[in-house]
């Protein structure tokens, strides 16, 4: 006994089927386009950087050879991570200038960062008088233990990062 409904559900499910098979073909051909006509956005890291913004505030770094020790970034600093300790020159030692003619009449004994602690606001970079401490476009600066990552800016091995760093800016 056959109904006349049967062949229009026999119709509906190879319909279903058509419907089924183009439309995921007209997905697949999206794919296949992005996949054919679009370049790669992989970076070759660490052989190929990514490009820094201009104005991006990464790693702090100060210039301790043109530090004038004004205590202005540790003042301006929301979160006192910047610590700085200066003694007077005395008055018998000739002044020295920084690069742009600023007379150093202290003698700066520490300079150190915890970035543990810095929210990298650009506060104390603002206030510089003599703008020896800067955000450098070094963005890699991880360490293993929270301890490591106070920088100490009076280090040899730390004003060797300044031939790297101006040459960035």
């Amino acid at each position: 006994m056959t109904t006349k409904a049967e062949p229009l559900t026999l119709r509906k499910y190879f319909y279903n089927i058509y419907y089924a098979v183009s439309t995921c073909l007209k997905g697949m051909g999206i794919t296949f386009k992005y996949i054919i006509a679009k370049k790669p956005v992989t970076i070759e890291y660490p052989e190929v950087r990514e490009v820094v913004p201009e104005k991006a505030r990464m790693r702090l770094y100060n210039d301790v050879l043109n530090c004038i020790a004004c205590n202005q970034c540790a003042t301006a600093c929301p979160v006192d991570c910047i610590y700085i300790s200066s003694i007077n020159r005395p008055k018998d030692l000739e002044t020295p200038k920084t690069e742009d003619g600023t007379a150093k009449r202290k003698i700066l004994t520490q300079y150190t960062i915890d970035t543990a602690l810095c929210c990298y606001c650009g506060l104390c970079t603002t206030v510089c008088p003599t703008e020896c401490l800067t955000h450098s476009h070094d963005y890699e600066f991880a360490q293993y233990t929270v301890t490591e990552m106070k920088y100490n800016y009076m280090d040899d091995d730390i004003i060797a990062w300044r031939d790297r760093i101006v040459k960035t800016r």
